[in-house]
């Protein structure tokens, strides 16, 4: 039986190095305007390239509806 991936795992398969000029590993600040990342308006904001990457793979809903347990 196929295992379902974690988010974490999926990330890392798609897009191994995020690269967000504010450092945000977790989801974007939400500061960006027309997909463009608010501290340059010429650079694309990764988090909308990993949405839509996620969106085009089929990966989103697995994505954002499983729950990982924080470490203890």
């Amino acid at each position: 039986m196929k295992e379902e991936k974690h988010s974490k795992e999926i990330l890392q398969k798609e897009y191994p190095k995020i690269g967000c000029a504010k450092g945000f590993v977790n989801g974007s600040c939400g500061s960006f305007v027309d997909g463009k990342c608010e501290t340059d308006y010429t650079k694309d904001c990764v988090w909308v390239l990993v949405y839509e990457g996620l969106k085009k793979n089929d990966t989103f809903e697995k994505f954002v509806n499983q729950y990982i347990a924080p470490k203890k």
